[in-house]
């Protein structure tokens, strides 16, 4: 499959190119709300034109077609985790700490871009074959190694003792990926809240002195 060129902001003054960029994220917004309420194939083009206010040729202005938005959308909210998580792991903190943090943020992401997240853990079996798939794996992956360094610092520093650390991370993103399903920006708990919660049970599973 020949890979087809992303669109990106015109070249020119730098605020045509940020209005641009923020129009660009409101039309995957939109499609990521549409496809999280009716699914990605019973949305048509004609669905988008309509909700973004656009005409056709102004919606494939800032994309390429229905899968270029899964991208996109998969973009919006890996891109300000990785951000944060990279951050975070940088940090002179105790691993637990820094653990803590991490679950923080995610939950805060899966908050901030629920319909991104549900749609693309619906949906990204449709674009598994799309050669832009190299580079939404490598961004899943960064972010799992960085809490695989984390739990790896947490063994060196005495902290957390864990005979898998592959099999931990595999457990941490399990508590929290799936949140999705069930949370509510009106619900009983926060994202915070949540995120406190599932660290205290999580952390208590592996930590060495077992406390």
């Amino acid at each position: 499959m020949a890979q087809t060129p992303r669109k990106l902001a015109p070249r020119g003054r730098p605020r045509s190119q940020e209005r641009f960029l923020e129009r660009q994220s409101e039309v995957v917004d939109i499609a990521a709300a549409l496809f999280a309420e009716r699914g990605f194939h019973a949305t048509s083009i004609q669905d988008l034109v309509e909700a973004t206010g656009l005409q056709r040729g102004g919606l494939y202005h800032y994309m390429n077609g229905k899968s270029d938005l899964l991208i996109q959308i998969h973009e919006r909210f890996i891109g300000p985790l990785l951000a944060e998580a990279r951050e975070i792991a940088s940090q002179d903190e105790p691993a637990d700490v820094l653990l803590r943090e991490l679950a923080a943020s995610l939950m805060r992401d899966i908050a901030t871009y629920r319909n991104q997240v549900t749609v693309f853990l619906h949906e990204w079996r449709i674009i598994e074959d799309d050669p832009q798939w190299a580079s939404i794996r490598e961004s899943r992956k960064e972010f799992e190694s960085v809490i695989e360094a984390v739990l790896k610092r947490g063994v060196d520093q005495g902290i957390f003792r864990i005979a898998d650390t592959r099999l931990a991370v595999l457990g941490f993103l399990g508590m929290f990926n799936y949140s999705y399903q069930w949370l509510r920006p009106s619900g009983r708990f926060s994202s915070g809240r949540i995120a406190d919660y599932f660290s205290d049970i999580y952390i208590s599973g592996i930590r060495a002195n077992g406390d």
